[in-house]
């Protein structure tokens, strides 16, 4: 697929930027502040670090040598 040029926006893209006369513009720091992450869940690290915790032990433990001597199979 070829790109074709076009000339759609011609007419409009060389207009300054609008700028509404009730608002004010908006400082960058409060606008960057917007993007800026933030902690919806509270807490869900520390559970997904506990389940990940308990899982790797599930594995060790499942992963571990059986001694059959003993009778002794991990659960």
């Amino acid at each position: 697929m070829a790109l074709t040029e076009t000339h759609d926006y011609d007419d409009i893209i060389d207009l300054p930027h609008r700028q509404s006369r009730h608002h004010a513009h908006m400082p960058l720091q409060t606008r960057a502040a917007q993007f800026m992450p933030f902690a919806a869940l509270t807490g869900y690290e520390d559970v997904l670090d506990r389940m990940v915790r308990a899982n790797e032990e599930a594995i060790a433990k499942a992963n571990s040598s059986v001694d059959v001597a003993d009778g002794y199979m991990p659960a």
